[in-house]
């Protein structure tokens, strides 16, 4: 950690300056991350469980989720409702 002569070695103070900036990044992350939102039409006015959002949004439906999507039917976990 220190080298002979009392001072600290080059790698450690590399090391410890990736892993703060990690760590400040990810508090930066998580504060200003917003959740994708449901949109505010008559569409989706009154959505309140997947099953709903599924008519629309499932596999094969008109306007099926894309293929980066992830595979969750869990649609509350990651978007927002309004």
């Amino acid at each position: 950690m220190t080298a002979r002569d009392g001072r600290v070695a080059p790698g450690v103070v590399v090391f410890l300056a990736l892993a703060g900036s990690l760590a400040g990044l990810l508090v930066y992350y998580t504060v200003s991350h917003r959740r994708p939102p449901i949109p505010a039409d008559a569409d989706h006015a009154g959505v309140v469980e997947p099953a709903r959002c599924l008519t629309c949004h499932g596999p094969g439906r008109n306007h099926a989720r894309g293929p980066n999507h992830p595979l969750n039917d869990q649609c509350f976990n990651c978007h927002e409702r309004n």
